[in-house]
């Protein structure tokens, strides 16, 4: 079972089925959509509560997954294999990014990824290849002004970096499986919310910083990251980290710049000062409690948004012969104008 898979774009003799989890998802719709431009089997792993709303094409199968369930596990993936055969390939991209207690990242980006893991295991469906979608807060920020690699220690900040990081040193403790972690930067692109806040925010004239405008970030646009994950799954790369950018350094003044422009917005500069930043963070989390959700400010995430440096080095990406499609600056535009276009923003 643990063997190197060379490229499977060029095996045309090879089943080619990919089981997607967390397939409603931002990140997992866009990597359904890239499969079917690739000529997969799809395979959507969903809950039975998730949304359809981006997964329409025809050709998609879907697979409800309850991770928190062993036999519902199996009972999933024996019901694939007997229709369809072997899971040749594995994309998990279940997860959570936020949360109301740390404990919850533990049960859902390590224990889920355990069990999951597990379960292939156990009924015979261990992949040609499992690709765990992790994150770069699993690595923590650069050093100095130095960009993140992949040889760094892994300093996470907070306890959604850190679940992520057990879930990869789970697989790296385990025999026989056949991996490859990808470590995306701070994703954009239609569909994506989390950065739609910022974008709001400057469409509302104002232009936060948090400590200063010097911050060193890197990005990715999703159908970069859909098919930097997708050269990576069909190289011969087993058991290490791909860092994913758009090999480039922004600062947090650049990044704000580029959107003031595509919204054609005057804005106000408001540097928030920490202290100032962890009393609106706790406000924050006491509002979302109040509403059943949790806020993209929140004390745990403010310590990643307050590091000086989230550069990358992706290098081993670019050896792939990888060329992202989207600067930020193209990438801004077309999301703003998807964001338009969805009623997401108003002119």
């Amino acid at each position: 079972l643990y063997q190197e898979p060379g490229n499977v774009a060029q095996d045309t003799g090879m089943n080619r089925n990919i089981l997607i989890t967390g397939a409603s998802g931002f990140i997992g719709s866009s990597l359904v959509e890239e499969a079917i431009k690739r000529k997969y089997t799809i395979f959507a792993g969903i809950r039975n509560t998730s949304s359809r709303h981006y997964l329409v094409h025809p050709n998609i199968h879907f697979l409800e997954l309850d991770f928190s369930n062993d036999r519902s596990l199996d009972s999933a993936i024996q019901a694939l294999s007997s229709a369809h055969g072997r899971i040749n390939f594995v994309i998990h991209a279940a997860g959570i990014s936020r949360a109301k207690n740390s404990a919850d990242y533990y049960r859902v980006n390590l224990e889920h990824t355990k069990r999951f893991v597990f379960a292939l295991q156990r009924n015979g469906q261990v992949p040609q290849k499992f690709i765990l979608i992790s994150s770069l807060s699993a690595f923590g920020p650069g050093h100095g002004r130095s960009r993140i690699h992949a040889s760094q220690d892994k300093q996470p900040l907070t306890s959604y970096g850190k679940s992520k990081l057990q879930a990869e040193e789970f697989l790296y403790a385990t025999k026989d499986f056949p991996f490859l972690v990808i470590n995306p930067t701070t994703v954009y692109g239609p569909r994506d919310k989390d950065v739609l806040y910022l974008v709001r925010t400057i469409a509302r004239h104002l232009e936060v910083y948090i400590g200063n405008s010097r911050q060193l970030l890197s990005f990715i646009h999703v159908l970069d990251l859909c098919k930097a994950i997708f050269l990576g799954m069909e190289s011969s790369l087993l058991r290490q980290n791909l860092l994913v950018s758009d090999g480039k350094v922004y600062t947090a003044k650049y990044f704000n710049q580029v959107v003031r422009k595509h919204l054609d917005k005057r804005t106000i500069p408001v540097v928030l000062p920490l202290p100032l930043l962890r009393m609106l963070a706790l406000l924050a989390e006491g509002y979302g409690n109040l509403r059943g959700k949790v806020p993209l400010l929140n004390r745990e995430r403010l310590k990643e948004f307050a590091a000086p440096n989230w550069s990358v080095d992706n290098a081993n990406l670019m050896e792939l012969g990888y060329v992202p499609q989207f600067g930020l600056e193209e990438g801004l535009e077309q999301t703003i104008r998807w964001y338009k276009e969805q009623g997401w923003i108003m002119d």
